[in-house]
């Protein structure tokens, strides 16, 4: 008797623990503004708020770009010490292409 009674509970909670939850996925679309560098020389290095960012040519746009918060930065490009390029710049959406000469 006890058998008749012990099989359908343990069917039972094997049921319930296989049924498994919904799962819901979220995505959010990154809309900061972005900033791209084109014409660094290859071992310039870029800084924005006077923050390092490592190698100015890695963030050339195609794919890769630094995402910034929107509002004033100051960006600045050097190579061999020298300041090459550096100007206040104002991002607020979308991808801010800057080209060093």
């Amino acid at each position: 008797m006890k058998n008749h009674i012990i099989i359908p509970l343990f069917a039972l909670a094997v049921a319930l623990c296989s049924c498994a939850m919904p799962n819901t996925t979220v995505r959010t679309v990154d809309d900061r503004p972005s900033i791209a560098i084109k014409g660094a020389p290859p071992d310039a290095l870029l800084f924005v708020d006077g923050l390092p960012m490592g190698v100015a040519n890695q963030y050339d746009g195609e794919p890769r770009t630094l995402t910034v918060e929107p509002g004033s930065h100051t960006v600045r490009v050097t190579f061999a010490n020298q300041v090459i390029y550096e100007q206040r710049v104002f991002v607020e959406s979308s991808l801010k292409t800057i080209t060093v000469h």
